[in-house]
């Protein structure tokens, strides 16, 4: 019988949960709204496990956990949370990245990174500044898929692929820097030491329903690094696009950049999920966030998982339901966040104040009647900033722009032309990257939710100057996680490659495109 390893991936919006086999097709998954505080995330893990369980009739033999990086948790010397999650896309902190009194291409030297409110190492400064009976009171920091771990196991550790974007992990040495640390208060045994991706933190001591004691949890690493690593990105010349709320396009390089060339790019340093090299990683942070926030102007109502249009990671709608092979997902909309990361609950103490409001994202169900006749090009040329741009120009003053849009357009081309927009970025990132990384890219591994919505990988393939291929899996991330902890105490390089599908372009719909690239570069260099 073939063995079943179960993958948890903690995203902005969404838990998901899963058990696979040992080749990554998906034999059961659980979605769940992602909750504000870690006793509701612990809760919602442990019953999406044991309802995976229920459902395959029997447990996983490995536990790998994936999720986003910055979000995390103040814990006391109990490992209790000392406030809800403290989200990546939270503002406070702002004023203190800024403030932060270090050279920038130094810092990125080190860090392979910039200061900004992202970095838990702003949020230690705002705590400090704003609450220090918390920072006082902290025990451990845990990024969300530490403090997974940790209460399933009851040991603490991390990755380094989460650990180097608190902003005070030297990636080059392999550890967390004190005299940064020192700038909030803090010492490196007050952060949980690396282990490999393939390394277990330790074995399942939670009670969990369906699930046998002892099999090895795993921290597989941040979740672009783990998707990326199980479409087969893994040596120069390979490039992954991973699409979700955000969207960050990775490129493995054979050496680290140039600081300020880094810097001028907004290109993060990463190391790799193995640490053998560097991936050089250029982000938009409101990729799917800009489609929601949209469908939540044009039709509003409630979205959750179920309410996504029902296609395979192909792109190609299925009237009969999910691709073979593909799990139909039971998803909660309970404790939702929206696009933002905003959502009900306090934040601690006094700290939900400081959040934007809560925004409902509209109903995914319209979405295939929205774009049903949209003709492509839109000739719209939409600028995808809702907060700043990153890569490969940073400003983060720069806002959603658009430009040709007339009486004749309706809604579905709006969307359209959102879409576009994101795709025509994602463009202009992957140009830059790859000649940042001096290899030129043969592939773009796709991956993520927008990869169901088939005009979206239509565009994709045309714009893009390299052959795409669609990751073929229920969750990529999800999967990956899956099967990096069934290679615990083994070797990463043995983890199995997802299957993948090429995506031909349409040849007039990349020339179409070709004079819109060139607009949309004009409008963005100005």
């Amino acid at each position: 019988m073939m063995r079943l390893l179960a993958g948890i991936d903690v995203g902005t919006t969404h838990v998901k949960v899963g058990l696979f086999d040992e080749r990554g097709s998906c034999v059961a998954a659980v979605g769940r709204a992602t909750p504000r505080d870690l006793p509701g995330l612990v809760a919602a893990v442990t019953d999406a496990l044991g309802e995976c369980a229920g459902r395959a009739g029997r447990g996983p033999e490995a536990i790998g956990i994936a999720g986003m990086a910055e979000t995390g948790v103040p814990l006391d010397a109990s490992g209790r949370p000392l406030t809800p999650l403290l989200w990546w896309n939270d503002p406070r902190g702002a004023d203190e990245a800024a403030g932060l009194g270090r050279d920038a291409p130094a810092l990125y030297a080190l860090t392979g990174r910039w200061a900004d409110a992202k970095a838990p190492l702003a949020k230690w400064l705002w705590l400090r500044a704003h609450s220090p009976e918390v920072l006082a009171s902290m025990r451990w920091w845990a990024s969300v898929p530490d403090a997974v771990a940790y209460a399933l196991t009851g040991s603490l550790r991390t990755h380094a692929t989460l650990a180097a974007r608190t902003l005070a992990y030297d990636v080059a040495r392999g550890d967390y820097d004190g005299d940064l640390l020192a700038l909030a208060g803090l010492s490196a045994d007050r952060l949980p030491p690396t282990a490999g991706a393939v390394e277990p933190v330790g074995p399942l001591t939670a009670p969990v329903r369906g699930v046998r004691p002892g099999v090895p949890v795993v921290i597989a690493g941040h979740d672009h690094a783990v998707g990326a690593w199980a479409a087969g990105v893994r040596r120069p010349g390979d490039v992954a696009d991973s699409l979700g709320t955000a969207e960050a396009v990775m490129a493995p390089a054979a050496g680290r950049p140039d600081p300020r060339t880094g810097l001028a790019l907004g290109m993060t340093a990463d190391p790799s999920l193995d640490g053998a090299r560097t991936v050089l990683v250029g982000a938009l942070p409101t990729s799917g966030a800009l489609l929601d926030w949209l469908l939540g102007l044009l039709a509003p109502g409630d979205t959750a998982d179920t309410a996504r249009p029902d296609v395979p990671a192909s792109g190609v709608p299925r009237p009969d339901g999910p691709a073979p092979g593909a799990c139909r997902r039971d998803a909660s909309a309970s404790g939702a966040v929206g696009p933002d990361g905003s959502g009900p609950g306090a934040v601690g103490h006094d700290l939900e104040a400081a959040l934007p409001p809560r925004r409902r994202p509209g109903g995914y169900a319209a979405l295939p009647g929205l774009l049903a006749g949209v003709r492509l090009p839109t000739g719209i040329v939409v600028e995808p900033y809702l907060r700043g741009r990153v890569a490969p120009a940073p400003d983060r003053d720069r806002r959603l722009a658009l430009s040709g849009l007339d009486a004749g357009h309706e809604p579905g081309d709006l969307l359209a032309a959102a879409i576009e927009g994101t795709c025509l970025h994602a463009r202009w990132i992957l140009d830059e990257l790859t000649a940042l990384a001096g290899a030129a890219p043969g592939r773009l591994a796709v991956f993520g939710g927008q990869v169901r919505i088939p005009l979206w990988m239509r565009v994709k393939a045309a714009v893009s100057p390299v052959p795409v291929e669609v990751v073929l899996a229920d969750d990529t991330v999800c999967a990956g996680a899956a099967l990096i902890a069934g290679q615990a105490g083994g070797s990463l390089d043995d983890v199995p490659v997802l299957p993948r599908e090429h995506l031909p372009p349409d040849p007039a719909l990349r020339a179409a495109y070709l004079p819109q690239y060139e607009r949309f570069l004009a409008r963005g260099r100005a």
